[in-house]
């Protein structure tokens, strides 16, 4: 169960209040009035609870839960409890996001610019934004409505904030345009300068880091994840995009919309991205590559050529998952001698 402590929690809906933000149709012979205080697992809900049934891994849990309504697939229709109320859609843990969501709204901001924070004169804040203690925003800098700017966050000069975003503590932004609806977690760090040197015998000589970054609407960023700034060109980050703890993202990346990037893969510099890329965790990805459309990466796996729209690859050097699990026999063949 979700803590008070952390969470407020708001409601109670009714079963039309639910029906009518999932648009779903109410179900005959349920009572539109009826009252819910809560969302749950299968195991703990109650019959004042919301649960999901979206794995099968969890058929059993559906088949004793005791919650008010199940959000259910159709094909799974017939394993709810009598005493459940079942709301069939095709996207059954989307819906109980949905309903999640009513009960625990996000952090709204709450005009209150803390008198500890340290703000340029030429900053340009928004309105009913929330700034907190220590927060240090610099010169010419654009922070749009209602977003919130946590402790400790620096945002450098000429950085541009969309509405409604939420930097939490410690992130430091420089050389950014971001867009509205943007989620940073602790510790992230936007626009820094990115690895760029030019090696001789002469020794190493940096080069000056250019670009920016550019991030889209709608857009979730980790913790301790990096985004550097472009070397001539930008970085960019398409709307979208879901960013998960201690990635780094080089200069002059391109990550399409609706990409999932998970913990602690690299992309090397100027590698592009397609829309709805799933790169899974650990993965290291070379520089100056194409890797297209819905392409899926399985954990671990190293990228040193381009990947066609669609391919689901795995291994290093990355292959056809399908060769990858055959490799993967052959060699528990040859280690056992058969």
């Amino acid at each position: 169960m979700t803590d008070s402590r952390f969470f407020k929690k708001f409601g109670p809906f009714t079963l039309a209040q639910i029906c009518n933000q999932t648009k779903i149709q109410i179900p005959e012979n349920a009572d539109p009035s009826t009252e819910f205080d809560n969302v749950c697992f299968l195991d703990e809900a109650t019959s004042k609870d919301i649960s999901s049934y979206h794995h099968t891994k969890y058929l059993s849990s559906l088949q004793k839960t005791k919650a008010g309504i199940c959000f259910i697939t159709p094909d799974a229709l017939k394993y709810v409890p009598s005493n459940t109320i079942a709301l069939v859609t095709k996207n059954p843990y989307r819906c109980f996001g949905i309903v999640a969501t009513m009960f625990y709204p996000p952090t709204s901001a709450a005009d209150s610019i803390s008198p500890l924070a340290s703000i340029h004169p030429s900053a340009n804040i928004g309105n009913n934004c929330t700034i907190h203690p220590f927060a240090v925003i610099e010169e010419n800098t654009v922070i749009g409505d209602n977003s919130i700017i946590g402790p400790h966050v620096v945002i450098k000069a000429g950085t541009i904030l969309g509405q409604k975003c939420i930097i939490e503590s410690h992130v430091v932004i420089s050389h950014a345009l971001i867009g509205d609806l943007v989620y940073m977690k602790p510790g992230a760090r936007i626009g820094q300068p990115g690895f760029g040197f030019h090696m001789d015998a002469l020794g190493h000589f940096n080069i000056p880091q250019l670009g920016r970054v550019i991030v889209g609407n709608d857009v979730q960023i980790g913790s301790n994840t990096t985004i550097d700034r472009g070397s001539l060109t930008d970085t960019k980050i398409g709307n979208g995009v879901r960013i998960d703890n201690l990635v780094q993202i080089a200069h002059n990346v391109e990550v399409g919309d609706n990409s999932v990037l998970v913990a602690q893969a690299g992309i090397a510099g100027s590698t592009k991205l397609g829309r709805f890329v799933i790169v899974a965790g650990q993965v290291g990805i070379s520089g100056h590559l194409t890797v297209g459309d819905g392409v899926k990466i399985a954990a671990q796996s190293g990228i040193m050529r381009d990947v066609e729209k669609g391919e689901i690859i795995a291994g290093s050097p990355a292959i056809p998952v399908r060769d990858w699990h055959k490799q993967t026999i052959a060699l528990q063949r040859l280690i056992k001698g058969k």
